[in-house]
């Protein structure tokens, strides 16, 4: 396209920062964003700063995200979830939620799931049960309802060792996926409740949920926390034989 002379449009520049994204190519990224940054109508423009924000957000870059953010004339509820979900998955929660707060402080955009999964996220990485109960209390009372969020709420609960509540949780939501059952295994693994796990584990299995690669992991740990030796070799072959995941480091 550029050596046939066509001049890029705004969608041409958010959707190659996210083949980038996809590819690692952070280099060519910048690349975009030096480009944009000549172009004053993109460098206005929300939806493209976005994608910026994105890009640096996943290439693990959170200073050069947030200084894209602060730069923003008009912020939504994209932008905020994208620099707060940025936080959350490189595992910098405390960052996260009080990016949440200034958010809270400075606008009044309504909150949307994706957001507070996010945050719910974000709580249970650092074991912020409160600002988790907080966020729980947004969602029920905005009755945002859904296996997205049942899920989050199952893992952050979890997270922050409060097992009954996760399984509160779980048992409220209506189609639980393996997402749902591998949060939940995960807490009582964590809490030291290995037995439990494996049981959950195998109820899954009769209940018609293949496992992944995720639940794999921490079953074996379960499994070696317990001294289960052929059982977790037992499980540990039926990954290649019955479901085709190759086993990773």
């Amino acid at each position: 396209m550029q050596h046939e002379g066509q001049w890029p449009n705004e969608i041409t520049i958010i959707c190659i920062l996210k083949a980038y994204i996809s590819t690692g190519a952070l280099d060519k990224g910048i690349e975009i964003h030096e480009l944009i940054s000549r172009e004053k109508t993109w460098e206005q423009n929300t939806q493209v700063c976005n994608a910026l924000v994105d890009m640096y957000s996943k290439c693990n870059m959170l200073t050069k995200a947030q200084e894209v953010f602060d730069e923003l004339l008009v912020r939504d509820i994209v932008s905020w979830t994208t620099l707060l979900s940025g936080y959350a998955q490189q595992g910098h929660g405390e960052e996260a939620l009080q990016c949440f707060e200034r958010m809270h402080c400075e606008t009044t955009i309504m909150l949307n799931v994706v957001t507070l999964v996010c945050m719910l996220k974000a709580s249970g990485s650092i074991g912020a049960i409160n600002r988790g109960r907080e966020i729980h209390s947004k969602i029920i009372n905005g009755q945002l309802q859904g296996v997205l969020v049942g899920n989050a709420l199952v893992d952050m609960y979890a997270k922050c060792g409060i097992v009954e509540k996760a399984q509160t949780e779980f048992n409220e939501i209506q189609c639980q996926n393996v997402v749902s059952w591998t949060a939940l295994i995960a807490g009582y693994g964590h809490l030291g409740y290995d037995e439990m796990a494996i049981e959950l584990f195998n109820k899954m299995i009769g209940e018609g949920v293949e496992p992944n690669a995720v639940t794999f992991s921490v079953v074996l740990n379960a499994c070696s926390h317990s001294g289960l030796l052929d059982m977790g070799q037992l499980y540990f072959e039926s990954m290649s034989k019955c479901y085709n995941i190759i086993p990773t480091s």
